[in-house]
């Protein structure tokens, strides 16, 4: 019997299953090359272990397949006199493999990672959307910035 997909925050003993959506994503779908999966995942190791205060995964899995991670970053803010502790955070490679996408499983990731985000008291999130995407993040509440510029400094990777 099938079970609804599980989300989870995630932490480093799901690096495995964060590791092979990653590589996944970036190797099959976006056709970029470079390290090999194990190499990959032992820089991904590192990488974590340096980030894990402010990088913040999560994880959906269905009958105990991983199926989509998503990425919450978190950042401080310069503090101000009305406020000073100030935090928000950004939206980072959400990922459903292609099998499990429009059903439901990218919208239940984001909304139980928002949720935290309200839980951390982050004043808000930001995400960069691909193009096929703006309407996930509209469904769980997500508008468009009046005024957002972005200057590109270099090859995306």
């Amino acid at each position: 019997m099938k079970r609804d997909p599980l989300v989870t925050r995630a932490d480093a003993s799901h690096l495995e299953a964060l590791v092979a959506l990653r590589y996944r994503w970036r190797i099959e779908e976006s056709n970029e090359a470079g390290l090999s999966l194990e190499e990959f995942a032992a820089r991904f190791a590192d990488w974590y272990a340096a980030h894990a205060a402010s990088h913040h995964p999560y994880l959906v899995s269905l009958d105990d397949v991983a199926i989509g991670c998503a990425w919450l970053m978190v950042v401080d803010r310069i503090p101000g006199p009305g406020k000073f502790l100030r935090r928000a955070g950004i939206v980072q490679s959400v990922y459903v493999a292609p099998e499990h996408r429009n059903h439901g499983v990218g919208e239940a990731m984001l909304r139980v990672l928002v949720d935290d985000a309200r839980a951390m008291g982050l004043e808000y999130l930001s995400v960069h959307p691909s193009a096929r995407s703006p309407s996930l993040y509209e469904r769980v509440g997500f508008v468009g910035a009046e005024q957002t510029l972005e200057l590109r400094l270099g090859p995306v990777a």
